[in-house]
């Protein structure tokens, strides 16, 4: 019976760990758009050499919230690897416990 606690604890982890992808998509597509925004002041100011575009607040705001969610997105993808190996492991540990479970029952029998 302890691989149908196992099994939970699988399910669980499972469940953050589909939160924690949906975050992590999130945050891709926010970066995604900051970079897009960046990209468009750095073409407008392009035309105009005269000003530096490194100097716009927006493009700093951004600039800025790149590098924030991009160490966000760090401690996701770290998070996400242990959660996949514990997911991996009980995985393990529930296939053997329920072959042994099996074994016991049958020689029981």
């Amino acid at each position: 019976m302890a691989f149908l606690a196992l099994a939970s604890q699988k399910s669980l982890l499972t469940l953050q760990k589909n939160f924690l992808q949906f975050q992590l998509v999130s945050i891709q597509n926010q970066i995604q758009y900051g970079t897009s925004v960046m990209a468009a002041i750095q073409k407008e100011y392009d035309s105009d050499s005269q000003e530096d575009y490194t100097d716009n607040a927006d493009y700093i705001y951004y600039e800025q919230l790149d590098e924030q969610l991009n160490s966000e997105k760090d401690s996701l993808d770290s998070q996400l690897t242990v959660i996949e190996n514990e997911i991996s492991s009980l995985k393990t540990l529930v296939n053997n416990n329920i072959k042994s479970s099996c074994t016991l029952n049958l020689v029981g029998s």
